[in-house]
């Protein structure tokens, strides 16, 4: 009877610590509008730069020449693509997520899921000129209502000590890339990545 009691009070202070543990989650879980036309969640920390608030966010909070640097290089390549940037500043200085959309369908499966990423590793060595392997390429299961989602993920090829971490899916005809670039703490940027996939409503 005794064990029975202790084993009933564990239980109820297991649930009660991972309802808390959930909670605090979901309340550190902050809700963005893409320009592509979805809704995503990140933790609160993150903040979404373009064009207009590129230096209003720096200029609010920061006074680090590193950041600046970064700062300066989203700038130019806000300049030359339509792409959202996502930048955790307590998390890294460097680290940062990219959003992308081209229109038009193909498949990936199983079978395609290899030769496509040796693909992609092809031009971007071909632009970054430095010879790298795949770390990982497989298929993924969020978003679930996507056509097909794929994740890459490989030294990048135009910058060392910078890691790849990519997901790919299909919606709509449209292709959308997301783009983690790592140097520090990939392991969470790779968390971080899955769970902004996941929590995707269009």
């Amino acid at each position: 009877m005794k064990f029975l009691s202790t084993l009933l009070r564990n239980t109820v202070f297991l649930t009660i610590l991972v309802f808390t543990l959930s909670l605090k989650n979901n309340l550190e879980a902050k809700n963005f509008k893409s320009k592509f036309n979805f809704e995503f969640q990140l933790t609160d920390n993150y903040q979404m730069i373009d064009n207009t608030n590129l230096y209003q966010v720096y200029n609010s909070s920061h006074d680090n020449p590193k950041i600046k640097q970064q700062i300066n290089m989203f700038s130019q390549r806000l300049k030359e693509q339509d792409v959202e940037i996502l930048f955790n500043f307590k998390q890294s200085l460097l680290d940062n997520i990219s959003i992308l959309a081209f229109k038009g369908a193909y498949k990936v499966d199983e079978k395609r899921v290899i030769k496509q990423c040796k693909k992609i590793l092809k031009i971007e060595k071909k632009f970054g000129k430095r010879n790298v392997d795949i770390i990982e390429c497989r298929m993924h299961d969020y978003p679930k209502f996507a056509d097909w989602s794929m994740y890459r993920e490989n030294e990048s090829s135009y910058f060392k000590g910078v890691t790849t971490q990519q997901i790919i899916f299909m919606f709509n005809k449209t292709e959308f890339v997301i783009t983690v670039a790592c140097t520090e703490k990939c392991e969470q940027t790779k968390g971080d990545l899955f769970s902004l996939v996941k929590s995707i409503r269009f």
